[in-house]
């Protein structure tokens, strides 16, 4: 009797692809900040991965770039967030790539954001689980009053979360401007803060972690946030209040110290010149 089957075995194996979303419509344009002797810097936008990597291909700021200046061998030095915007390091000059990526992995590039969230930080004993996890201790230096946050961060799912156990992240929180009620939700600040360490997600986690998470952040509870996965944003919604804001370094090869400063500011928060 002659038996039908939808399965079959093969000696080798097999690739699965998966399908490639649509190309943009148009090219996806990208600021120039700087250049210099084999590297870029530029103004990444909210929404834009920065390595294309999953459904994210063509909408990356690696491939937008390449595109943009004609040059197939750019990559970029370090990544932010898909949600948060601001300045990137790219590299145009293969044999200077890990010069420059290195200078990240070190911790040997100092960097500064501007989040809005709000201004009252708690230290909660657990929130969520454990993402109360954290050491905080607050200080005033030259450059005014801080508060100084180290926990262990550790992937959960799509989230990261603040474990017990050694830290290996510390975030450098510094008030930037008045207290602000913005569509409702009062008690808000524009804070600057020093990532010390890079950690993924490092500064939403410690946020979150202080009872105090990112307006516009859909992973950690952020007021006036988009649902997770959203490409686009809902009425009455904000995109992540996270911007990279600077990056300054000494460049490896010549030693000179460059500065790149983003012309963005937050959507809220910040006075406009």
């Amino acid at each position: 009797m002659e038996s039908h089957t939808d399965c079959a075995e093969v000696p080798q194996g097999v690739w699965i692809y998966r399908p490639i979303p649509d190309e943009p419509d148009r090219p996806i344009p990208v600021n120039i900040l700087a250049r210099g002797d084999g590297w870029i810097a530029v103004e990444k936008p909210h929404g834009l991965a920065t390595m294309p990597r999953g459904r994210f291909v063509a909408r990356s700021l690696t491939v937008a770039l390449r595109r943009q200046e004609a040059n197939d061998d750019i990559v970029c030095a370090h990544r932010l967030d898909r949600a948060t915007a601001g300045v990137v390091l790219a590299v145009t000059d293969p044999a200077k790539r890990g010069a420059y990526q290195r200078l990240f992995q070190n911790g040997e590039v100092s960097k500064t954001y501007l989040a809005v969230a709000p201004a009252r930080l708690t230290q909660p004993v657990l929130l969520d689980g454990g993402a109360g996890h954290l050491q905080v201790s607050t200080g005033s230096d030259q450059l005014g009053d801080f508060t100084r946050v180290l926990s262990r961060i550790e992937k959960d799912g799509i989230r990261m979360r603040n474990v017990p156990g050694v830290p290996n992240s510390e975030t450098i929180l510094r008030p930037a401007s008045k207290i602000f009620t913005h569509e409702g939700v009062p008690g808000l600040r524009v804070w600057k803060v020093e990532p010390l360490t890079g950690r993924t997600h490092q500064i939403r986690v410690h946020f979150a972690g202080l009872g105090a998470p990112i307006v516009g952040d859909p992973l950690y509870g952020g007021a006036l946030a988009s649902p997770y996965g959203c490409d686009e944003l809902v009425d009455g919604s904000v995109h992540l209040q996270l911007l990279a804001k600077s990056l300054q370094f000494h460049d490896p090869f010549n030693g000179q110290p460059i500065l790149i400063t983003s012309h963005r500011h937050p959507d809220m928060g910040m006075p406009r010149k």
